[in-house]
Parts: C-alpha cells; sequence; structure tokens
C-alpha cells in the first residue's frame, strides 16, 4: 500500500517541479471524473499560472460548477469544458481536436512545445443490457474501452511530447481477471454479452492495447488501469438497472458500504498519483527523469517505481489497486498477450476507427 502522505507528496512535487501542467479529464463532470478535477486545482493551487485542465463531458450545469469553484481554489488556472457524447468516436474526435488547436495555441504564445501531461479517462454508464449506437458499437462497451483507446491515440502526438512523458490512466477495474473473445471482439453475439464475459474482456482489450501503445511508443508515455475500489458516486442511481436492482443499489448495497468506501478527496488524490514519473514510469524511464534538463521531480523516501503488467520494474503499463500498488502479472500473462494476439487486439481497435472516421458503422 502507498500510503496517503506519499502520494500526496508525490503531487506535491511533481506540482513543484512543473512550470506547466496540461490535463484532460473525459467524464470529468462527475463522480471519479470530477474529484480528479478538484484534486488536480488543489494540488496546483499555490502552482496555477501554466495550469491548463480540459473537463469532457454531458453535463454543462456541472462543468460550471466545477470550473467555480477550481478558478477559486486555483487562482490563474485555467479550466475549459467541452461537452460531448462520449460513447460516439466521432465526438472524441471533435474534443481531442479542439483541444490539439487549443494547446497548439497556447504552445504558440508561449514559445513552448504543444503537448499534454495527463490524460484520465473515466466516461462510463453500469449497464446490464446491450444498446448499439450509430456507429454500430455497443454504448456501454464503447464508453468503457474504444472511447477511451480513441482519446489515447487522437492525443497521442500531444501526450509524447510532454517532458514527463505523457501519462494516461483508464479508471475502470484492474482487479478482475483478464480474458479475450477472439472470434467476436466487438461482442456481437448475445452469447458473449453476458456480464461477466463481457468484462473479462474489456479488461483484457484494455490491458492488450494499453501495452501495445506503450511498445510502439517506447519512452514517451505510461498507461495505467486503474481500480479505484468503493467510490461512493452515483453510478448505480444513474445506471442503465431494472428498477428493482437500482433500487437495492441505491438505498441499501451503497449506503452500508459508504463508511467502508474510498473518500472523495482521497480518490482524486490517488488518480492523479497516476501521472508521478517516480511511481509510474514509462518504459525506461526513471532515473532520466532526473536528468532531463526541463523537469527535475524531487525524490520522495519509500516511493519506488510499480511493477508493469509483465512483472517488470517500470516497464510502462501498470495494472493499479486502489491504494497505488501493482497487481502480480496475472498467471495467463504469456498466452493473453502473446506476440499475435497484441496485434490482433491494436488492429481490430484500430479499424473500428478508421471505419467510424470514414463515415460508416463498424459491422465487424
Amino acid at each position: 500500500m502507498v500510503k496517503l502522505d506519499i502520494v500526496r507528496s508525490a503531487n506535491a512535487a511533481l506540482a513543484d517541479a512543473t512550470k506547466s501542467f496540461v490535463a484532460v479529464v473525459a467524464g470529468g463532470t462527475a463522480g471519479i471524473g470530477e474529484f480528479t478535477v478538484r484534486a488536480i486545482a488543489a494540488t496546483f493551487a499555490s502552482h496555477g499560472n501554466g495550469l491548463r485542465v480540459y473537463i469532457v463531458g454531458r453535463n454543462e450545469g456541472a462543468a460550471r460548477k466545477i470550473i467555480s469553484d477550481c478558478e477559486t481554489v486555483c487562482l490563474g488556472g485555467s479550466f475549459s469544458f467541452y461537452k460531448a457524447d462520449l460513447s460516439l468516436i466521432r465526438d472524441v474526435d471533435r474534443v481531442c481536436a479542439d483541444i490539439t488547436r487549443a494547446e497548439q495555441g497556447e504552445a504558440e504564445t508561449s514559445h513552448a512545445p504543444a503537448k499534454i501531461d495527463f490524460l484520465v479517462c473515466c466516461q462510463g454508464i453500469l449497464s446490464t443490457s446491450h444498446e448499439e449506437t450509430p456507429e454500430g458499437l455497443d454504448k456501454y462497451f464503447s464508453l468503457f474501452y474504444y472511447s477511451r483507446m480513441r482519446f489515447i491515440d487522437r492525443l497521442l502526438p500531444l501526450l509524447t511530447a510532454s517532458p514527463l512523458a505523457g501519462h494516461v490512466v483508464s479508471v475502470l477495474n484492474a482487479s478482475v481477471k483478464s480474458a479475450l473473445v477472439l472470434d467476436d471482439m466487438s461482442l456481437r453475439e448475445p452469447r458473449n454479452q453476458g456480464l461477466l464475459t463481457a468484462f473479462a474482456h474489456l479488461v483484457g482489450m484494455t490491458n492488450i492495447f494499453m501495452e501495445e501503445v506503450v511498445r510502439r511508443n517506447a519512452g514517451k508515455i505510461s498507461l495505467s488501469h486503474y481500480y479505484p475500489g468503493n467510490v461512493p458516486t452515483n453510478a448505480a442511481s444513474t445506471g442503465n438497472f431494472p428498477w428493482w436492482l437500482k433500487t437495492i443499489l441505491t438505498w441499501v448495497i451503497i449506503p452500508l458500504s459508504r463508511p467502508f468506501g474510498v473518500p472523495f478527496e482521497e480518490c482524486g488524490q490517488r488518480v492523479l498519483f497516476m501521472a508521478s514519473p517516480m511511481r509510474f514510469p514509462a518504459l525506461g524511464i526513471d532515473e532520466a527523469v532526473q536528468d532531463n534538463t526541463a523537469i527535475a521531480i524531487k525524490r520522495i523516501d519509500g516511493l519506488e517505481a510499480a511493477r508493469g503488467m509483465d512483472g517488470e520494474i517500470g516497464s510502462g503499463a501498470y495494472r493499479v489497486t486502489s491504494d497505488g500498488d501493482a497487481y502480480p502479472q496475472e498467471k495467463r500473462y504469456g498466452e493473453l498477450h502473446e506476440k499475435s494476439i497484441a496485434d490482433k487486439v491494436y488492429q481490430h481497435t484500430m479499424t473500428v476507427f478508421a471505419e467510424i472516421e470514414a463515415g460508416r458503422p463498424f459491422r465487424g
């Protein structure tokens, strides 16, 4: 377990070392995304000049309240909202293009390279049903996987331009054992849409795609798949559940579990912690962070680089527990991550993106 005081110290060291910090939070108007935006604002409160946070989501009213609060806490910080339906890849593309243009404009003004240091993907709705989007994808699979990986893909040039190496976190459930349905990767067959099968497949796709991105961009990016634990969000009340299940979750399960949950403020700090190049370095970069002439981050006693998904320290792709530790390498790691399977997952995902970008719904 990484203690919360160490997490706070690492986050403060990150703020102290960076003259500017740029973050994108998808799904940032509620729940864990909101907590993360607020944690960034609080952590960089004394370093507001140069802080830019792009909040992406659907709820404009909630965004206005969050931005107002954050601007009060972090004077000089810039907080912007981009409205989008993140189940749609075209909306993700539009937002990423807008953010890219904004960062390029900032770069022209500051005479510094355009970059993004931290990307957080929290979008998603809990559901037990199947619903197809106009782009031919299951809405919930798209929110939890395709749109998140599309953010990584579209923002990759800015992420890899970060002096820290861009850090990405997908907030999902890294504790679930990976599995893949290789003959139905978009889960079109009803037999593959059961909750356990679908979620294990979703987790496996996330882990493998992340590792493949790291392999293709070694030393330039760090990706984490994070399980936040029991965080008392409103996910149950807003989820697409039968009325009876929503009632049980909202009025029985969640109230009983709330005393054992992760507090909002702590959750936000722990998500921000995954921007730490000391704990979650890009592949081959640990001490190099100290040697970079632009960034020199204070070492924190007791904080060491985590083990990656492949079991190697500092390998650039991480499965992270709610308290900042790394999950052990999966027993079936070699079988699930052999090169041909990694290529198949990556190429499937990129084919989905190419079809939708061309204006066609994906039917594969």
